[in-house]
Formats: C-alpha cells, structure tokens, sequence
C-alpha cells in the first residue's frame, strides 16, 4: 500500500446514512469494506441512528457513530437542514480530536455539503464516493476533493462531463459479502408456477408498479407467475394501493425490507430476478444473483451492461412491460437458455475484496500526495 515516501493511511472518517443493522447497497457494501481493512486503518463511522442500538459502538477497527436524525415527522427540507447540522458538528468534532487524515462520504445524499463546509475548514481531503446516479455534480466539487471514488463506467462518463479529470476517477467496485457463496439457487425444480423477485426500493424509478403490469402480461398470455416485492420506500402504500386493484394481486407478495440473508434466501428459492430501473449504477442484487444462480432480467440502465452480457449472463429488455414480460417467458420456456445464462453467469464473477481493498488504498493514498 505504501512506498518509504507516502504517508500511512490510518485514521478515516466514513459518512453513509445506511450502516447494519439499517439494510440496503451501501450499508452492505460500505460495512464490508470497513471489514476487509482488518486493522489497517481505524475508521470513525457517522451514519443515521437506528432504534434498538447504541449510539456510539465500538468495533475491531471501527467506532459506528449513529448520530444522524431519522424522523419523519418533519418536512423534508427541515430533515435535511437538521441532518446536515447535526453532521458538520460531529463530523468537526472527530476531525479535530481523533486526527482524521480522510473524509470519505458518500455522495449521493444532500448531507455532503456540509462535509464540504468541514473538509474546507479543517484542510482533511475529501473522497466523494459515487455509487449510484443519484449524486449531484456540483454538490460534489464543493470541497477540497483530490479524488473521486466511481463504481462503474456510467458514473466515470457523469463526472468527466461535469469537469472531473478522469486521472482523478478511482473505480471502486460493488463486491459481494463473502457469505453470497453460501447460498445456491433451488429455482425450476419441478415447480409449474414461475416465481419473480425483485429486491430494492419501493420507487416508481426502479419499475416495481412496472412489474406489476409485467405480472398481468404474464397471466393474459396464460404463464402462471408470482411474484415477490422485497425492500421499502417512499412508494411502497401507493404500491399496495395498485396491487389491491389489480386481479393479479393475489399472486404478489410485498414482503418490505429483511435481513439480508434472508433476502438472500428469498432469491435463491426464485426462478428470476427481474429488474426493470431507469437509472442505476452496479446494482449489487445482479451480482448476488449471478453468484447464486438465480437468472436476471433487467433493463439496460445506468451500469448494469456492465455486468449482463446480453443472452449470456443474463437478458436485457427495454422498459416496458410487454419486453419484460416476452423476455421472462422465453427464459421460463427455453430450458437451455436458462441454464447457460446462469452458468456463464457464475464464471463470470471476477469481483474480490482484495481488488476493492487496493482500490481503497490506492485512492487514499492519492488523497494524501
């Protein structure tokens, strides 16, 4: 990781609103990779408080802050204005008393500014992590910014169109939790009812009202099909409302958010992982997919061509749901296909925390030259 000339990283300071046991992408992701540092580098993470845990908790190599407001009680704007004070405070404070060589945020949540205002103040490099298209570009050239964490191609075309230098871009990629391996699919064994899941949040952007029209598609064309809702979000009572007024509803299960192991569980049992976004960046529940043998079919957004290689780690279709639906059925029909979608799938698998270790590293160490 370093040379005689380059400074150890140890101490970094990581903003992210979801942390476990919070559930989603980036509580997964940013948890493991604060686990594959072993004791290398100490973190200090500030994240949302969640009922039922300890404010301040110590760990092997981390000290989990969960300071940040969750209330809904409040209009969204004063959210924001209370989460980004209650972050510069802290965020100030660990700077100024645990010596915090890096801030490392990620950035697609509004709070960034107020670590800017902190990064500038203190003179602590800030790493703005792009995991998703969700960021704002000017939000994240606010701060003293030596370098920029992306996770896939679409994200790096993003920022160099917003005047990001593109020796400035580390990609930093979505990995599984090393326990995905422990988990294989059981789908189309003898079952006549195909079985769709789709894992994540309950937004009109990610295609769950889509799915539901993909689900009628299925059944009009006499394919017997259910399917599973799994996450939550701003939408999820319109969601109910749409489902109770369709005929299909009985075949739906909106199961909210779970456990990630059981969610794990929940796509293994599937026949198909169905995935029909507008916007995305490497969606973590492809990859998981891919490793425990459950097919996806999904939309071509953000950077998931990156990891589906069309009719052979997977299928891509248009955004809409009479594609979805001739897609799902070809694969339910054709036997061959099915299986060496996901077979190729499995061998494609090149993702290691190692790489995403030395990555890290890499985009530390520049933040301090």
């Amino acid at each position: 990781m370093n040379t005689d000339n380059d400074r150890q990283v140890e101490r970094v300071l990581l903003f992210t609103p979801k942390y476990p046991p919070s559930r989603g992408g980036a509580a997964v992701f940013y948890s493991n990779i604060v686990r594959t540092t072993d004791e290398q580098i100490r973190f200090f993470v500030v994240t949302k408080y969640e009922k039922g845990e300890t404010i301040i908790q110590e760990e092997d190599n981390v000290t989990i802050y969960r300071l940040l407001p969750r209330t809904d009680l409040l209009p969204r704007y004063l959210r924001v204005v209370l989460e980004m004070f209650v972050l510069a405070i802290v965020c100030l404070y660990l700077v100024t008393t645990e010596s915090i060589q890096i801030i490392h945020a990620h950035a697609s949540s509004f709070s960034v500014l107020a670590l800017s205002a902190v990064a500038a103040v203190s003179r602590v490099p800030l790493i703005n992590d792009c995991r998703d298209e969700a960021f704002r570009p000017w939000l994240i050239k606010l701060g003293p910014t030596p370098v920029w964490f992306s996770c896939a191609p679409n994200i790096d075309s993003i920022l160099i169109k917003n005047g990001i230098p593109e020796r400035r871009i580390i990609r930093l990629p979505v990995v599984n939790p090393e326990y995905v391996s422990n988990y294989e699919s059981t789908g189309r064994k003898g079952n006549d009812m195909l079985h769709l899941i789709h894992v994540g949040s309950i937004r009109e952007e990610k295609g769950v009202f889509l799915l539901l029209d993909t689900l009628e598609h299925l059944h009009e064309q006499g394919v017997s099909a259910r399917l599973t809702l799994i996450g939550d979000g701003p939408e999820m009572e319109n969601l109910r409302r749409s489902c109770n007024e369709r005929v299909i509803k009985e075949c739906v299960t909106i199961a909210g958010r779970l456990d990630h192991r059981e969610t794990l569980n929940h796509l293994a049992a599937a026949d198909v992982l169905a995935l029909l976004s507008e916007s995305e960046g490497i969606p973590r529940v492809v990859l998981e997919a891919q490793e425990i043998g459950t097919p996806v079919v999904a939309t071509s957004a953000g950077g998931i061509p990156e990891i589906i290689d069309d009719e052979k780690t997977g299928l891509l279709v248009s955004r809409t749901a009479s594609s979805a639906a001739e897609a799902i059925n070809c694969l339910f029909s054709d036997e061959e296909l099915y299986e060496t979608i996901t077979t190729n799938a499995k061998q494609e698998r090149q993702r290691t925390w190692d790489h995403a270790a030395e990555q890290l590293y890499e985009g530390y160490r520049r933040a301090l030259d």
